[in-house]
């Protein structure tokens, strides 16, 4: 009979705490006013100019008074972006220290594509077809060349020719306008008196422009952006140009 009574009065006491608990939670909130948001803030620290993955993140509750306003509750929208600038541990993720794929305002390393390189060639009113290229164009490069061949007589023969170096070539920058709208705003090329067009190539597509840039001089051809295909043309030489008559 006793152990029924203890434990009636355990459960009437488990029971009468809970409802005071409940009573002054309820009674807390009744009187606490404040809006309370979910913001993503750092797990760790991250480094600057690191990718930004969902162990890195986490979600918590803060008092919206307190919360910035460039903050996200979107953990979604963070994960795979890049840190701009170091964030410390418990810091709010802010969309200020971060950048996305094509993101202009965080400068040219943030528009690169994945696993291609920008590449910065010389160019002028001609090879840039008067400075109407525009950031997000797409181009062929081409080079014309003189290249000297020793004959078997000892003389050398100079062979001046124009080859296809690459094709569907991305335009990310004119100088140092990476925006569509703006094109060549210096048509001067600044300080340096030279205009420049940057572009995105793959890295083992680097190596021939470069070469190309450095001994020939280059022209680039403007593509419409409907057009995919890939063109092949043989390597065209001046003296093509000399027409022979053997009828004589």
């Amino acid at each position: 009979m006793n152990k029924k009574i203890i434990l009636l009065t355990l459960l009437l006491t488990i029971a009468t705490t809970a409802a005071v608990v409940l009573y002054l939670e309820n009674y807390k909130k009744s009187i606490d006013h404040r809006e309370y948001v979910q913001v993503v803030v750092a797990k760790q620290t991250i480094p600057n100019r690191s990718r930004i993955t969902r162990d890195m993140l986490e979600v918590v509750t803060k008092d919206k008074a307190y919360v910035h306003p460039n903050s996200t509750g979107d953990i979604k929208s963070i994960v795979g972006t890049i840190a701009t600038t170091r964030i410390a541990r418990g810091d709010e993720v802010l969309k200020d220290y971060i950048a996305g794929p094509g993101d202009i305002e965080k400068g040219l390393a943030f528009v690169v594509p994945d696993n291609m390189r920008a590449i910065t060639v010389p160019v002028n009113e001609v090879s840039a077809l008067n400075y109407m290229i525009r950031p997000g164009d797409m181009v062929d490069v081409i080079v014309t060349l003189s290249l000297q061949e020793e004959q078997p007589d000892g003389s050398t023969k100079t062979y001046d020719q124009s080859n296809y170096v690459l094709q569907k070539v991305f335009v990310l920058a004119t100088n140092s306008n990476l925006g569509y709208d703006n094109g060549f705003v210096q048509q001067e090329g600044g300080a340096s008196g030279k205009n420049t067009v940057t572009l995105a190539v793959y890295p083992e597509h680097a190596l021939p422009l470069a070469l190309a840039c450095d001994y020939g001089t280059i022209r680039l051809l403007l593509r419409s952006p409907a057009d995919e295909r890939e063109t092949s043309v043989k390597p065209f030489l001046l003296e093509h140009f000399i027409r022979k008559d053997d009828t004589r």
